[in-house]
């Protein structure tokens, strides 16, 4: 057998992963191709003695067609200067693997060549593979495995590595989907556990490297399964968002969450955040409920600033989603509201009180007004400087019920004017009487 000195070979390894397009029906794994077709192309070549080459495959109810680079000395009897020959000329040539050889003839002119190919798989290859627990290959099976040049030093691979021993159809599989020698060492490299061939290739199909292993396994995180790490990979989770979660003391957490986090803006440097504002033992579902609100860590930090340490995760929300802002709770304060409920500070925002509002109706000496005033001013369209106006005309004791009906009668501060000059205090409603007469 050829294992060692075949290992360039031309439809195996990296070369090969992006070059397979199937087509037709499914593959009939027990009947012989039919026909192989061949084709040379040097000028797609890396290098003078590098061709392009092609090999279609028919087989009963379907075929394939599979594309790589080829050095010259894999195509035994094919040389650069029939191919460089400008009149057409018949060339012959061997592609030779342990599992079996492909004899080509065909034509060459002008750097292309092409022809058909006859298959003839190794009956010693398959008694080696019986021999070792592996099964019993077909002509078919025998194919595959020669196609993607899987032989015993594959075999010897895997079990160096300590897998279990795989069936025939595992290995043609694994050469079918690019699982090459390299890959399956760095994979053992980083950490990837030796279970299956099949976990082997499904990690491969889905782009896991083995840097994304070994970077995972460094931030101290080995993924449960292969499932788990799959899912990991095609939500994108880094080895530093693993690493940050541990950092939060989320270090429990299913696969699921971990990618409900991710895929949710969940970052580390927003855990982070929150744990320096006091906020460290949240589950995965408040993490979430709060990253869908767009609650920052200034956010949280600002509440804590102003003395709200210890707020619920749905009393937090609840502010975010009003637009209850530090900017705005701390002008609350400072105009004597600092000891409003979460629902009262939600009244007011969402009734569209501004700071200016509550300054404005402070200063016009209205200091401990009720929310329940305050926002009956409010949606009366009282306005600060109304109040100022109810007060400077000695009307300083008036209820903000009271202020709020003689405006709602269409009484302004020049009506209160005319009616402070008649001499005396008026009455609430001989105020509107009069405003009602026309008098003021």
């Amino acid at each position: 057998m050829r294992a060692n000195s075949l290992r360039p070979a031309v439809l195996a390894g990296a070369a090969l992963a992006a070059a397979m397009i199937a087509f037709g029906g499914p593959r009939a794994q027990a009947a012989d191709p039919e026909t192989i077709h061949w084709q040379v192309d040097a000028d797609r070549g890396y290098s003078p003695d590098v061709v392009q080459f092609t090999l279609t495959g028919g087989s009963a109810g379907g075929g394939k067609m599979i594309s790589s680079p080829a050095s010259l000395n894999v195509l035994e009897g094919l040389t650069a200067d029939q191919l460089a020959s400008s009149q057409r000329r018949p060339v012959s040539f061997r592609v030779a693997r342990d599992a079996g050889q492909f004899q080509c003839e065909g034509f060459a002119e002008a750097r292309h060549a092409s022809g058909e190919c006859r298959f003839q798989g190794s009956q010693s290859f398959a008694q080696v593979l019986a021999a070792r627990g592996v099964g019993r290959a077909d002509t078919a099976e025998l194919y595959r495995l020669t196609v993607h040049n899987v032989g015993a030093n594959y075999l010897d691979e895997l079990r160096s590595l300590r897998y279990p021993t795989p069936t025939v159809d595992e290995l043609a599989r694994a050469g079918e989907h690019g699982v090459g020698l390299k890959y399956m060492r760095d994979m053992a490299a980083a950490g990837f556990p030796p279970d299956r061939v099949d976990h082997l290739i499904l990690a491969h199909d889905h782009g896991v490297e083995p840097h994304y292993v070994a970077t995972l396994v460094a931030a101290g995180y080995r993924p449960p399964s292969t499932e788990d790490l799959i899912q990991l990979r095609d939500h994108g989770v880094a080895a530093d968002f693993m690493k940050g979660l541990r950092q939060a003391g989320l270090q429990g957490v299913s696969t699921a969450q971990v990618v409900e986090m991710h895929d949710h803006g969940v970052s580390t440097a927003w855990l982070a955040g929150l744990r320096k504002a006091g906020y460290d033992k949240l589950s995965v579902s408040d993490l979430v409920f709060l990253s869908e609100r767009g609650v920052s860590t200034e956010y949280m930090a600002g509440l804590g600033t102003l003395g709200y340490h210890r707020l619920s995760v749905a009393q937090v929300a609840q502010l975010r989603d009003h637009g209850v802002s530090p900017d705005w709770l701390s002008g609350v304060r400072r105009a004597g509201y600092g000891d409003l409920s979460i629902d009262q500070l939600v009244g007011l925002r969402d009734r569209g009180v501004s700071v200016e509002f509550l300054e404005g109706v402070r200063q016009a000496g209205y200091r401990t007004l009720s929310p329940e005033e305050i926002l009956l001013l409010r949606d009366h369209g009282v306005s600060p400087d109304f109040v100022h106006e109810v007060v400077a005309l000695g009307y300083g004791a008036m209820s903000p019920a009271d202020i709020a009906r003689i405006h709602d009668r269409g009484l302004s501060a020049n009506a209160l004017r005319k009616a402070s000059a008649l001499g005396h205090k008026l009455t609430v409603d001989e105020l509107i009487r009069l405003r009602d007469a026309g008098t003021i």
